[in-house]
């Protein structure tokens, strides 16, 4: 090849490359307002620490089930309520909204 050639393909390169942006500019896009996207991305956040939370609970849940079964059986045997494990994070977060 030589140098005009090259210089030619260049050349049809870049046209093709500007016909092609373009287009681009002629398809609708999705825009979204800053103001949008800041809320998704933080109720993405929100959903991600309540995930972890719940989680991490469930685990300590499974880990100390032999001594909640052992103080719900202490609980019965002295007629008091039962330890019912319930971990409501939407409540804990709600400060952080």
């Amino acid at each position: 090849m030589d140098n005009n050639m090259l210089i030619e393909m260049a050349r049809f390169i870049s046209m093709q490359q500007a016909e092609i942006d373009r287009l681009k500019t002629m398809l609708p896009s999705n825009k979204k307002s800053k103001k949008k996207l800041d809320v998704e991305t933080k109720m993405r956040r929100l959903s991600l620490i309540t995930k972890m939370y719940r989680k991490q609970w469930e685990t300590t849940l499974f880990e100390n089930a032999d001594q909640i079964t052992w103080l719900n059986q202490q609980l019965l045997a002295t007629e008091l309520p039962p330890f019912k494990p319930d971990f409501e994070i939407a409540q804990i977060l709600k400060a952080f909204r």
